[in-house]
């Protein structure tokens, strides 16, 4: 049997989309629907450096962010919940292959992988939980890092 953290993996590698919450400037929560690709459990993401994400991020990096697909049965629910730090990717090579992962993943990125006011942000886990009720309801693990 596969452990949980092959489990979020393999889960994030099939999805494209998370919500990632951040801390507004005054401290509130916020919400934002993000396309991502992920090596292995860190997840990226491009965003433009006007953002209120990407603001919120430099102000308060440690980030939240659920992946899961919608249902219409609670017993059919699986979801990777995550607790991570959010920090912009300077290093050109990382960058060079998140963009042309992200491009793969998402051809209509092209566009916005070449604006100059663009940026890599990585999530970096702390903690995940990994919850299957497919399983039965009790079926959740966590894998901290």
């Amino acid at each position: 049997m596969e452990d949980i953290k092959e489990q979020i993996i393999k889960y994030l590698s099939k999805r494209k989309f998370l919500t990632l919450a951040t801390s507004t400037q005054t401290g509130e929560p916020l919400t934002h629907p993000i396309a991502y690709v992920n090596k292995e459990d860190t997840v990226y993401f491009s965003t433009g450096k006007q953002t209120r994400k990407f603001k919120n991020i430099q102000k308060n990096p440690s980030v939240a962010y659920s992946v899961y697909d919608p249902t219409e049965h609670l017993e059919d629910v699986i979801s990777v919940q995550m607790e991570g730090n959010a920090t912009a990717v300077t290093d050109k090579k990382e960058i060079t292959e998140i963009n042309k992962m992200l491009k793969q993943k998402f051809p209509t990125m092209a566009v916005l992988i070449t604006d100059p006011d663009g940026i890599i942000i990585k999530i970096s886990p702390k903690i995940c939980y990994f919850m299957d009720y497919t399983k039965g309801f009790e079926y959740r693990g966590s894998v901290e890092y």
